[in-house]
Protein backbone atom coordinates (compact mmCIF):
# COMPACT_ATOMS: atom_id res chain seq x y z
CA UNK A 1 0.00 0.00 0.00
CA UNK A 2 1.09 3.87 -0.80
CA UNK A 3 2.90 5.65 2.19
CA UNK A 4 0.28 5.68 5.06
CA UNK A 5 1.05 7.98 8.35
CA UNK A 6 -2.02 8.32 9.89
CA UNK A 7 -4.81 6.26 11.14
CA UNK A 8 -8.30 7.38 11.68
CA UNK A 9 -10.72 5.01 13.75
CA UNK A 10 -14.38 5.24 14.76
CA UNK A 11 -15.78 2.61 17.28
CA UNK A 12 -19.00 1.45 19.10
CA UNK A 13 -18.20 -0.36 22.61
CA UNK A 14 -20.87 -1.42 25.59
CA UNK A 15 -18.53 -2.92 27.80
CA UNK A 16 -15.22 -2.08 27.05
CA UNK A 17 -14.53 -5.35 24.70
CA UNK A 18 -14.02 -3.39 21.12
CA UNK A 19 -12.43 -0.62 23.21
CA UNK A 20 -10.07 -3.14 24.03
CA UNK A 21 -9.27 -4.20 20.28
CA UNK A 22 -9.27 -0.52 19.01
CA UNK A 23 -6.13 -0.17 21.51
CA UNK A 24 -4.46 -2.57 20.88
CA UNK A 25 -4.29 -1.50 17.25
CA UNK A 26 -3.58 1.77 17.71
CA UNK A 27 -0.83 0.63 19.90
CA UNK A 28 0.57 -1.21 16.77
CA UNK A 29 0.03 1.21 14.36
CA UNK A 30 1.82 3.83 17.02
CA UNK A 31 4.90 1.83 17.03
CA UNK A 32 4.96 1.61 13.73
CA UNK A 33 5.01 5.53 13.74
CA UNK A 34 1.92 6.59 12.52
CA UNK A 35 -0.40 9.20 13.71
CA UNK A 36 -3.57 7.57 15.82
CA UNK A 37 -6.67 8.74 16.64
CA UNK A 38 -9.34 7.12 18.11
CA UNK A 39 -13.00 8.47 18.24
CA UNK A 40 -15.96 6.57 20.21
CA UNK A 41 -19.07 7.00 18.08
CA UNK A 42 -21.40 8.68 20.55
CA UNK A 43 -19.05 11.02 20.85
CA UNK A 44 -20.07 12.26 17.08
CA UNK A 45 -23.37 11.37 17.64
CA UNK A 46 -23.93 13.68 21.06
CA UNK A 47 -21.94 16.21 18.97
CA UNK A 48 -18.68 16.55 21.26
CA UNK A 49 -16.46 15.99 18.07
CA UNK A 50 -16.39 16.14 14.27
CA UNK A 51 -16.18 13.60 12.45
CA UNK A 52 -13.17 14.52 9.90
CA UNK A 53 -12.29 11.25 7.94
CA UNK A 54 -10.14 13.61 5.32
CA UNK A 55 -7.41 14.15 8.29
CA UNK A 56 -6.39 10.40 7.89
CA UNK A 57 -4.74 8.04 4.98
CA UNK A 58 -6.72 5.46 5.87
CA UNK A 59 -9.94 4.81 8.46
CA UNK A 60 -10.86 1.85 10.68
CA UNK A 61 -14.68 1.36 11.98
CA UNK A 62 -14.79 -1.07 14.62
CA UNK A 63 -17.86 -2.44 16.31
CA UNK A 64 -18.95 -5.11 18.98
CA UNK A 65 -21.56 -8.44 17.09
CA UNK A 66 -24.98 -7.92 18.42
CA UNK A 67 -27.33 -10.64 16.88
CA UNK A 68 -24.93 -11.25 14.35
CA UNK A 69 -24.35 -7.91 12.98
CA UNK A 70 -23.58 -4.33 14.19
CA UNK A 71 -25.97 -2.71 16.64
CA UNK A 72 -28.29 -0.12 15.47
CA UNK A 73 -26.32 2.85 16.89
CA UNK A 74 -22.97 2.11 14.31
CA UNK A 75 -25.90 2.05 11.34
CA UNK A 76 -27.23 5.77 13.10
CA UNK A 77 -23.10 6.75 13.13
CA UNK A 78 -22.83 6.04 9.65
CA UNK A 79 -26.11 7.94 8.50
CA UNK A 80 -23.52 10.94 9.67
CA UNK A 81 -20.53 10.25 7.57
CA UNK A 82 -19.61 12.96 4.87
CA UNK A 83 -19.07 11.23 1.41
CA UNK A 84 -15.15 10.26 1.44
CA UNK A 85 -13.03 8.32 -1.02
CA UNK A 86 -10.94 6.79 1.73
CA UNK A 87 -9.44 3.40 2.10
CA UNK A 88 -10.73 1.58 5.35
CA UNK A 89 -10.91 -1.36 7.63
CA UNK A 90 -13.63 -3.17 9.62
CA UNK A 91 -12.81 -5.05 13.18
CA UNK A 92 -15.55 -6.86 15.02
CA UNK A 93 -16.11 -8.49 18.17
CA UNK A 94 -18.05 -11.46 19.22
CA UNK A 95 -18.13 -13.90 22.49
CA UNK A 96 -17.87 -16.91 19.78
CA UNK A 97 -16.02 -17.81 16.38
CA UNK A 98 -19.29 -18.76 14.98
CA UNK A 99 -20.75 -17.91 11.33
CA UNK A 100 -17.60 -15.73 11.65
CA UNK A 101 -19.54 -13.00 13.95
CA UNK A 102 -22.16 -12.71 10.98
CA UNK A 103 -22.18 -11.21 7.98
CA UNK A 104 -20.63 -7.41 7.25
CA UNK A 105 -22.42 -7.41 4.20
CA UNK A 106 -24.99 -4.25 5.58
CA UNK A 107 -22.05 -2.70 7.19
CA UNK A 108 -20.08 -2.51 3.42
CA UNK A 109 -23.01 -1.81 1.88
CA UNK A 110 -23.64 1.26 3.74
CA UNK A 111 -20.34 2.06 4.08
CA UNK A 112 -19.96 1.73 0.53
CA UNK A 113 -22.83 4.36 -0.17
CA UNK A 114 -20.64 6.76 1.25
CA UNK A 115 -17.44 6.28 -0.57
CA UNK A 116 -15.85 3.85 2.07
CA UNK A 117 -13.55 1.23 0.29
CA UNK A 118 -13.54 -1.76 2.48
CA UNK A 119 -9.97 -4.02 1.98
CA UNK A 120 -9.72 -5.43 5.27
CA UNK A 121 -11.77 -7.16 8.23
CA UNK A 122 -11.14 -9.25 10.65
CA UNK A 123 -12.98 -10.79 13.67
CA UNK A 124 -11.72 -10.80 17.25
CA UNK A 125 -13.39 -13.28 19.56
CA UNK A 126 -13.24 -11.54 23.42
CA UNK A 127 -14.70 -12.48 26.53
CA UNK A 128 -18.52 -13.34 26.78
CA UNK A 129 -20.69 -10.10 28.74
CA UNK A 130 -24.11 -12.05 28.39
CA UNK A 131 -25.76 -15.24 29.30
CA UNK A 132 -22.16 -17.22 29.74
CA UNK A 133 -19.64 -16.33 32.46
CA UNK A 134 -16.49 -17.27 30.92
CA UNK A 135 -13.95 -18.55 32.74
CA UNK A 136 -10.80 -16.12 34.07
CA UNK A 137 -8.07 -18.20 32.08
CA UNK A 138 -10.15 -18.32 29.12
CA UNK A 139 -10.83 -14.18 29.19
CA UNK A 140 -7.17 -14.01 29.93
CA UNK A 141 -6.53 -16.62 26.56
CA UNK A 142 -8.56 -14.57 24.53
CA UNK A 143 -6.93 -11.38 25.22
CA UNK A 144 -3.38 -12.62 24.81
CA UNK A 145 -5.03 -13.69 21.38
CA UNK A 146 -6.28 -10.58 20.47
CA UNK A 147 -3.00 -9.09 21.46
CA UNK A 148 -1.41 -11.69 18.93
CA UNK A 149 -4.13 -10.50 16.11
CA UNK A 150 -3.84 -7.10 16.53
CA UNK A 151 -0.16 -6.83 15.62
CA UNK A 152 -0.77 -9.27 12.69
CA UNK A 153 -4.01 -7.19 11.55
CA UNK A 154 -1.81 -3.71 11.71
CA UNK A 155 1.10 -5.63 9.71
CA UNK A 156 -1.18 -6.63 7.44
CA UNK A 157 -3.18 -3.36 6.32
CA UNK A 158 0.08 -1.63 6.16
CA UNK A 159 1.16 -4.22 3.74
CA UNK A 160 -1.45 -4.02 1.25
CA UNK A 161 -3.14 -7.07 2.08
CA UNK A 162 -6.37 -7.57 1.29
CA UNK A 163 -8.89 -9.89 3.64
CA UNK A 164 -12.82 -9.44 2.82
CA UNK A 165 -14.97 -12.13 4.96
CA UNK A 166 -17.28 -14.13 2.18
CA UNK A 167 -20.81 -13.34 3.03
CA UNK A 168 -23.48 -16.19 1.24
CA UNK A 169 -27.11 -15.24 0.80
CA UNK A 170 -28.16 -17.68 3.24
CA UNK A 171 -25.84 -16.00 6.12
CA UNK A 172 -26.85 -12.18 4.75
CA UNK A 173 -31.15 -13.37 5.38
CA UNK A 174 -30.62 -14.88 8.86
CA UNK A 175 -28.22 -11.85 9.60
CA UNK A 176 -30.82 -9.61 8.25
CA UNK A 177 -34.24 -11.37 10.00
CA UNK A 178 -31.97 -12.03 13.26
CA UNK A 179 -30.95 -8.07 13.95
CA UNK A 180 -34.00 -6.47 12.90
CA UNK A 181 -35.55 -8.49 15.57
CA UNK A 182 -32.36 -7.47 17.91
CA UNK A 183 -33.43 -3.65 17.38
CA UNK A 184 -37.21 -4.20 17.75
CA UNK A 185 -36.16 -5.79 20.92
CA UNK A 186 -33.61 -3.97 22.46
CA UNK A 187 -35.84 -0.84 23.67
CA UNK A 188 -37.97 -3.22 25.64
CA UNK A 189 -34.74 -4.59 27.45
CA UNK A 190 -34.06 -0.70 28.31
CA UNK A 191 -37.62 -0.51 29.54
CA UNK A 192 -37.44 -3.41 31.90
CA UNK A 193 -34.45 -2.09 33.87
CA UNK A 194 -34.89 -1.03 37.65
CA UNK A 195 -33.17 0.76 40.17
CA UNK A 196 -32.65 -0.73 43.73
CA UNK A 197 -32.85 1.95 46.68
CA UNK A 198 -29.13 1.46 46.58
CA UNK A 199 -28.92 4.15 43.87
CA UNK A 200 -27.36 7.38 45.11
CA UNK A 201 -27.94 9.22 42.31
CA UNK A 202 -24.10 9.35 41.09
CA UNK A 203 -25.47 10.04 37.60
CA UNK A 204 -23.25 7.76 36.29
CA UNK A 205 -25.25 5.81 33.98
CA UNK A 206 -27.08 9.11 32.80
CA UNK A 207 -23.24 10.38 31.55
CA UNK A 208 -22.40 7.02 30.25
CA UNK A 209 -25.50 5.97 28.22
CA UNK A 210 -24.59 6.54 24.40
CA UNK A 211 -27.74 7.05 23.34
CA UNK A 212 -28.65 9.21 26.08
CA UNK A 213 -31.81 6.80 27.03
CA UNK A 214 -31.28 7.57 30.86
CA UNK A 215 -32.23 10.54 33.07
CA UNK A 216 -32.20 12.33 36.08
CA UNK A 217 -35.96 13.30 37.17
CA UNK A 218 -36.22 14.37 40.48
CA UNK A 219 -35.04 11.58 42.70
CA UNK A 220 -35.38 9.11 39.97
CA UNK A 221 -33.57 7.20 37.38
CA UNK A 222 -36.01 7.09 34.50
CA UNK A 223 -35.12 4.55 31.00
CA UNK A 224 -36.47 5.71 27.40
CA UNK A 225 -37.06 3.99 24.20
CA UNK A 226 -33.68 4.07 22.60
CA UNK A 227 -32.02 1.53 24.74
CA UNK A 228 -29.56 -0.77 22.77
CA UNK A 229 -28.25 -2.97 25.27
CA UNK A 230 -24.98 -1.84 25.62
CA UNK A 231 -25.30 -2.81 29.23
CA UNK A 232 -22.55 -0.22 30.81
CA UNK A 233 -25.47 0.85 32.91
CA UNK A 234 -25.50 -2.58 34.41
CA UNK A 235 -22.03 -3.22 34.64
CA UNK A 236 -20.74 0.12 35.56
CA UNK A 237 -22.83 1.30 38.25
CA UNK A 238 -20.49 2.10 41.35
CA UNK A 239 -23.65 0.73 43.40
CA UNK A 240 -24.59 -2.02 41.80
CA UNK A 241 -28.30 -0.75 41.30
CA UNK A 242 -29.81 -1.13 38.02
CA UNK A 243 -30.76 -4.96 36.92
CA UNK A 244 -33.25 -6.21 34.54
CA UNK A 245 -36.35 -7.51 36.16
CA UNK A 246 -37.53 -10.05 33.36
CA UNK A 247 -34.20 -10.73 31.93
CA UNK A 248 -31.94 -11.28 34.66
CA UNK A 249 -30.49 -14.58 33.27
CA UNK A 250 -29.40 -12.38 30.24
CA UNK A 251 -26.47 -10.25 32.43
CA UNK A 252 -23.80 -11.66 34.17
CA UNK A 253 -23.49 -11.50 37.98
CA UNK A 254 -20.08 -9.45 37.26
CA UNK A 255 -18.24 -8.22 33.95
CA UNK A 256 -14.76 -6.98 34.53
CA UNK A 257 -12.33 -8.21 32.16
CA UNK A 258 -9.38 -5.31 32.70
CA UNK A 259 -9.35 -7.16 36.31
CA UNK A 260 -8.38 -10.10 34.57
CA UNK A 261 -5.94 -8.87 32.24
CA UNK A 262 -4.52 -7.22 34.76
CA UNK A 263 -3.89 -9.58 36.86
CA UNK A 264 -0.40 -11.56 36.25
CA UNK A 265 -1.65 -14.48 38.44
CA UNK A 266 -4.25 -15.71 35.72
CA UNK A 267 -2.76 -17.56 33.30
CA UNK A 268 -3.90 -17.46 29.81
CA UNK A 269 -4.07 -21.33 28.97
CA UNK A 270 -7.70 -22.81 29.38
CA UNK A 271 -8.14 -23.85 25.62
CA UNK A 272 -5.71 -26.54 23.80
CA UNK A 273 -5.63 -28.92 21.03
CA UNK A 274 -6.86 -31.13 23.14
CA UNK A 275 -9.69 -29.52 24.33
CA UNK A 276 -13.13 -31.30 24.11
CA UNK A 277 -17.06 -30.11 24.46
CA UNK A 278 -18.46 -26.71 23.47
CA UNK A 279 -14.92 -24.49 23.43
CA UNK A 280 -13.14 -26.85 21.07
CA UNK A 281 -13.68 -24.47 18.03
CA UNK A 282 -12.11 -21.89 19.85
CA UNK A 283 -8.66 -23.65 19.38
CA UNK A 284 -8.71 -22.88 15.33
CA UNK A 285 -9.74 -19.71 15.88
CA UNK A 286 -6.80 -19.05 18.39
CA UNK A 287 -3.95 -20.59 16.34
CA UNK A 288 -5.71 -19.61 12.67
Amino acid sequence: MEDIKSVGMFYFSGTGNTEIVATLLAEEFRKKGLLVNTTKIEDVLKHKVQVETEKYDIVGMGYPIHALNAPKIFFTFIKKLPVENKKTFIFKCSADPFMNGGTTSMVKTRLTQKGFHIFYERLFVMPSNVLIQYNDELVKQLYDTAVCKAEKMAEDILSGKVNLQKNDIFSQIFTGLLSGLEWMGTPFFGKDLTVSDSCNLCEECVKNCPTGNISKKGDKIKFGWKCVVCLRCVYNCPQKAIKPHLYKFFVLKEYNIQRIIDNPDIKGDYISKDTKGYYKHFYDYMTE
